[in-house]
């Protein structure tokens, strides 16, 4: 049975080997910058048959990677991997877009994207916090927002390095809901919207 050229291509080029042909650095387990938003450090997961960032939530199969990185139709984009591959195909057969629909796999995808953002803002917290409230002198008081990133930011860095470097199971277990931990920093970064909500109230009405 001679296949289209969306077929073949997603059956012979998996997203981690298209994004290293077309000059994108995969670091251990899958992980890269993601060319789609400005990445600072490794967040695109690349998969076998997809690809996920848990920073600006881009995803798709191979032909989507392309079609985004270079800006072009995804039929123009599954032709270029084909002749960049070498690959053949029957240039007759018409390709149908299946139907979407959610799945388990893509709540997996939000769950994790929301997981990994609470992480990415308490992180950044921290550091802002280490950097702004950091005593100049050995007497000076010391600040509790600088207390709280001396303790809790190298934990939140652990939780991260986690998350990207462990195995679908373990990952669920940290994405989980009743995770614990991501519920703390959860509850921790909106108390500190209605601290900040509250002190922009107080300056305005002065």
């Amino acid at each position: 049975m001679e296949q289209s050229v969306f077929e073949v291509v997603k059956q012979s080029v998996t997203t981690k080997a298209a994004a290293e042909h077309y000059g994108i650095e995969v670091k251990r387990g899958g992980m890269a910058k993601c060319p789609f938003h400005s990445d600072q450090s490794p967040s695109l997961k690349l998969n076998d048959d997809y690809y996920y960032c848990f920073g600006c939530g881009a995803t798709g199969d191979v032909i989507d990677f392309v079609a985004c990185l270079f800006q072009i139709g995804n039929k123009e984009a599954a032709e270029r991997i084909a002749a960049d591959f070498g690959l053949q195909y029957d240039t007759h057969v018409p390709y149908v877009l299946p139907k979407r629909t959610a799945t388990a796999v893509q709540i997996a995808k939000q769950r994790e994207r929301y997981t990994y953002g609470v992480l990415t803002r308490y992180h950044s917290q921290l550091q802002e916090w280490l950097a702004r409230y950091a005593p100049e002198n050995p007497d000076d008081e010391i600040d509790s927002r600088y207390l709280e990133a001396i303790h809790q930011k190298d934990y939140v860095e652990y939780l991260m390095d986690t998350f990207l470097s462990s195995s679908l199971e373990e990952r669920a277990l940290i994405c989980s809901e009743r995770n614990p931990d991501i519920r703390r920093i959860a509850h921790r970064l909106v108390q500190l919207t209605n601290e900040n909500r509250q002190i922009s109230t107080e300056f305005l009405s002065r």
